[in-house]
């Protein structure tokens, strides 16, 4: 709940991202199997990229390593398990299973964060991108603008170094979704020391 409700205060909608990030929903990068339950929300409002996610361990194990100064998400796994109940009220020893669950905590990177993976994380289609001529003269107009850095992972403003991020233009499912993302992080600009404090 603190983790979607940061996203919202953040101006993020942590179920709704405008740039492509493989199936949709996060996947193990060994196991190629899909997060699910709660795991979808935790990993899925990260705003990375890729869809492919992996333990240390197992990021480790593909020769890859985790970049300097990322940090872990955190998953949850519920495992069932069978305990056996002795009932011996109606005076007889009964013996049945009773189902009950464990709960267990990993923590998981994005393959965005990592290096030496390039090889075992499949690659995202691009979509073609037909600029807005109108959106474009916004962002080359706004007076004393940052840096714009495109190939992100995730979108975002730097205020430290007064930049913003985005992923690549051809990986947002539509113009629009790139122009209302890009203005967002411009937004955030304006509240650096040099423009509007």
């Amino acid at each position: 709940t603190e983790t979607i409700m940061k996203k919202l205060e953040e101006g993020v909608v942590p179920w709704q991202r405008p740039w492509v990030g493989g199936t949709g929903a996060p996947i193990n990068l060994k196991s190629k199997k899909e997060y699910r339950g709660i795991n979808v929300w935790l990993l899925g409002c990260q705003g990375y990229s890729s869809p492919y996610w992996a333990s240390f361990k197992q990021i480790s194990e593909f020769g890859g390593s985790v970049k300097k100064g990322e940090h872990s998400s955190l998953v949850v796994f519920w495992k069932p398990i069978a305990k056996k109940v002795e009932d011996d009220e109606g005076g007889e020893d009964l013996v049945y299973e009773k189902p009950s669950f464990i709960l267990r905590y990993y923590r998981v990177f994005n393959t965005d964060q990592t290096e030496g993976l390039e090889a075992h994380v499949p690659q995202v289609e691009e979509n073609e991108f037909d600029p807005i001529e109108k959106c474009e003269e916004i962002i080359s107009d706004m007076p004393n603008a940052p840096e714009i850095k495109y190939g992100k992972p995730k979108a975002y403003y730097n205020p430290a170094e007064d930049y913003v991020g985005l992923p690549k233009r051809e990986s947002f499912k539509s113009p629009e979704g790139f122009y209302a993302t890009a203005f967002h992080e411009l937004v955030h600009s304006t509240g650096h020391e040099s423009r509007l404090s």
